[in-house]
């Protein structure tokens, strides 16, 4: 039977194989060399300023422009599971703000809700016929509508099921939207459907009312992590699109601006790319200290990152902090992000989900009652701003400093001098904020590739990874189910029987599954999973056929960088 090949999005960069055993100057480096592939292109596949991409970025464009005209109700959808979805939210966020409040169409999805946004709802993505429930709702009366789904690896059944409900609306047209190639999307059966996400793309391919837009931007600098660079390219792409669509259906006012062509609008996030990294040392010293915050995990003191912001800013501090539990297994309190206003900056009045427990919790005045007064020099306090980041966050990290906390700053276009008591300011400056006023895409992006830095680097330091490949996931939903069954497969040499094998053993806490196990759906193996701790890595190390399950985690109890304990393993085997 010929092996599936496999999704771009998971398969290891080559130019990030050492990251483990990098600086933290080194990191950086080679991060700023992975987001390098986003705009110069990875292998023989089309890239973001290929002609054949921009062929279809341009009908893209005509289709959003044709809805934004519309003199009947429209909807612009953006839909999508984690950081897809959430980038969504932002996106439509932005768009309803700037544009007349007669075409403030756009609406977001993400799979689980608005709890989704700063929490992950294990197992919403795969459930295709709720994703269809929730976009007819969202459509509502509309007589045009776009739905935009937001796939980075082209796996979601989330985004499968709606696209497939779409390709049967007269009225709806589609823009499948991911970074990797059909033939190498999911192609797994999805529990109470009867297609795969590959049949649906393979219809919308051929489908008149939808556009497949599959640029590759490359795998990961941290394998499966499409937070990076998908969501960077997600954020991009999506703002270029509509900026020249309101354009188009003159909704902006260009008077004092320069046309660009898409390439041209496409290019200018790569110069924005560059003036970030410009900032490595400054950079690499956030990073350390990242490292040094997370690793903080003995008996007198646990470190955590804190995000603060206001507006965009703090928005996606938040964004970023929502994705380091699932993408590294990190507790939930380890990075968390508040933003000025809370709920109401974040949704509008009304959207407040604070009443729903701790982390939900997320605005400044928060952080300034409930966890500023236990803040340690175990702890990492960090300021966002675009151009400045305001009194209220500069008084709290005053208030961090003086209670022996680590500080710093991250602000695009700075324009006031900083506190000389923080331990690092980051400060790119990138030129005009954005491409249109009240839409400071440029500086935001410079922003997102600084945050992810921050915690990549903090993580890949604190042991979270194997080579590039996170190892201390929580397998929450379908995809990382099977991505663990790969980085089991590929990391210990064994077979996918016996990987799986493992995994049973680590997700039921036994030596010895029973049939039912074995035989029970992903969905069982989900519910039990997500909740326990270092499934992967126990997983890992009973694969190596030297750990029991209780070995495996006493083992890791004495040692957690579980990159040593494999290598040990590994070394004792060569």
């Amino acid at each position: 039977m010929t092996k599936p090949v496999p999704s771009i999005t998971e398969i290891p960069n080559e130019l990030t194989s050492d990251i483990d055993l990098a600086s933290p100057l080194g990191i950086v480096r080679q991060l700023r060399q992975s987001d390098g592939q986003i705009y110069n292109g990875y292998s023989t596949f089309p890239a973001i300023s290929d002609q054949e991409i921009l062929d279809r970025f341009e009908t893209c464009v005509e289709m959003a422009a044709d809805v934004l005209r519309s003199p009947e109700p429209a909807r612009i959808v953006l839909s999508g599971a984690g950081t897809s979805g959430r980038l969504g939210m932002f996106v439509s966020r932005a768009f309803n703000r700037i544009l007349p409040k007669s075409k403030a169409i756009f609406r977001y999805l993400i799979a689980g809700g608005n709890l989704a946004l700063i929490k992950a709802q294990e197992g919403a993505e795969d459930d295709p016929n709720r994703a269809v429930e929730e976009l007819q709702s969202v459509i509502g009366e509309a007589k045009k509508v776009l739905h935009v789904g937001v796939t980075c690896g082209m796996s979601a059944p989330y985004i499968a099921g709606q696209i497939a409900w779409c390709l049967k609306q007269p009225h709806t047209k589609s823009i499948l939207l991911g970074f990797n190639t059909i033939d190498r999307s999911r192609n797994h059966p999805v529990e109470g459907w009867d297609r795969t996400f590959r049949d649906v793309a393979v219809e919308a391919e051929q489908s008149n009312s939808c556009v497949v837009l599959t640029p590759i931007v490359g795998p990961e600098p941290i394998t499966g992590s499409t937070r990076m660079k998908g969501g960077s390219a997600t954020k991009l792409l999506l703002e270029v699109l509509f900026v020249e669509a309101a354009r188009r259906a003159g909704l902006l006012d260009s008077a004092g601006t320069t046309k660009l062509s898409l390439i041209q609008q496409l290019s200018r996030y790569d110069d924005v790319r560059r003036s970030l990294y410009q900032q490595e040392r400054d950079l690499s010293e956030l990073v350390h200290l990242g490292g040094e915050t997370l690793r903080s995990r003995d008996e007198n003191a646990y470190g955590h990152l804190y995000y603060l912001g206001a507006e965009s800013a703090g928005i996606l501090g938040l964004v970023d902090a929502s994705e380091c539990p699932p993408t590294f297994g990190a507790h939930f309190g380890d990075v968390r992000g508040f933003v000025g206003g809370g709920w109401e900056t974040l949704l509008g009045s009304g959207a407040d989900l604070s009443d729903q427990g701790e982390w939900y919790r997320i605005g400044l005045d928060e952080f300034a009652s409930h966890l500023l007064p236990k803040t340690t020099a175990s702890d990492l306090v960090v300021g966002l701003g675009i151009e400045r980041m305001g009194p209220e966050v500069l008084s709290l990290l005053e208030r961090a400093y003086s209670q022996g906390a680590k500080t710093a700053a991250i602000v695009v276009n700075a324009g006031e001098a900083l506190p000389s008591w923080l331990n690092i300011a980051v400060k790119p400056e990138v030129g005009s904020t954005g491409p249109v006023d009240g839409l400071p895409a440029y500086a935001e992006y410079a922003l997102k590739l600084a945050l992810n830095a921050l915690t990549t680097g903090g993580h890949v330091l604190a042991g979270k990874v194997y080579g590039n490949r996170m190892i201390d996931l929580r397998i929450s939903n379908n995809k990382l189910f099977y991505r663990t069954l790969g980085i089991v497969t590929t990391l210990m040499g064994v077979s996918d029987e016996i990987a799986r094998e493992s995994i049973l053993k680590a997700i039921y806490a036994t030596d010895t599954p029973t049939e039912a196990m074995r035989t029970a759906p992903i969905s069982e193996y989900v519910n039990r999973a997500t909740p326990r701790e270092k499934v992967v890595p126990i997983a890992l190390l009973i694969a190596t056929g030297q750990f029991n399950h209780a070995q495996a985690k006493e083992a890791l109890s004495q040692n957690p960088i579980v990159r040593n304990l494999v290598g040990q393993y590994a070394r004792g085997k060569a």
